[in-house]
């Protein structure tokens, strides 16, 4: 006898809905980041549509629902999630670019060795992070599953009110040991990386310092180009510099 899916268990509105849009027989995957969902991505998206590009947004497992899903996945679902993702948009193209953020830019780092990508976009890739309390959830994952944050954010649309309320309210334990054996593992692949590939990254960002620019630039192997954001902060495809980012990326794609 099939469950009744809890109330809260249906995606948070339209914009945590994956989306896949057919045009060109070049594709763009575009994978969003740690508690993030595909709204993330869903401007660069449509900019890419726009100019022609077949595109695919997935939804990574636990995200853009609720915590308890959430707290039920880990590193390998999310990268079993993109390495499908990838394979469901190469049967539709002749060629797939793919572009992460953040949590997104570690495993599009992973398909790049793993597949022929040919051009690369990491948008405040995970690498490094500011925030080094994430190496002691291992130990905090024995006691506690998330604790609520200290510096809540609230917002006016219920659907961000929502996901603030499930996702980004909260310090997760368990999950973030699942993003540290994801970075180990993209750090091991990412000297194997020979794309071409676009580091785009933020001098405010508050979750992605500075230093991955050199941490990135030393071992990718192939051609690397670099731009640094003024205004912006994580969330680079998505922030007050969306509309140049889409420029840099498409054009990028393009050429």
């Amino acid at each position: 006898m099939l469950k009744r899916i809890p109330k809260d268990t249906v995606l948070q509105g339209e914009i945590c809905k994956p989306l896949f849009v057919k045009k060109d027989p070049v594709g763009v995957l575009l994978i969003h980041g740690y508690t993030g969902s595909p709204h993330d991505m869903r401007y660069l998206a449509e900019k890419l549509v726009e100019r022609g590009f077949t595109v695919s947004v997935p939804r990574l497992p636990g995200h853009g629902t609720n915590h308890m899903d959430f707290l039920s996945t880990n590193h390998r679902d999310w990268l079993r999630r993109a390495i499908d993702a990838h394979i469901e948009l190469r049967t539709e193209c002749e060629k797939v670019h793919v572009v992460g953020l953040s949590m997104g830019g570690l495993l599009a780092a992973i398909l790049a060795t793993k597949f022929e990508v040919e051009k690369l976009v990491l948008a405040a890739p995970a690498f490094v992070v500011s925030d080094k309390r994430v190496y002691i959830t291992p130990i905090l994952a024995l006691f506690k599953d998330y604790l609520p944050r200290e510096e809540r954010v609230e917002y006016e649309d219920p659907v961000l009110k929502k996901l603030g309320s499930e996702y980004w309210n909260k310090n997760f334990t368990k999950p973030a040991v699942s993003f540290l054996k994801l970075k180990r593992l993209a750090t091991r692949l990412l000297g194997q990386v020979r794309s071409k590939t676009l580091l785009i990254i933020a001098r405010n960002d508050s979750v992605v310092p500075m230093e991955v620019r050199e941490f990135v630039e030393k071992r990718v192997k192939g051609p690397i180009e670099t731009v640094v954001l003024e205004k912006s902060n994580h969330v680079v495809v998505n922030d007050v510099e969306k509309e140049y980012v889409a420029q840099l990326v498409a054009k990028f794609l393009e050429e």
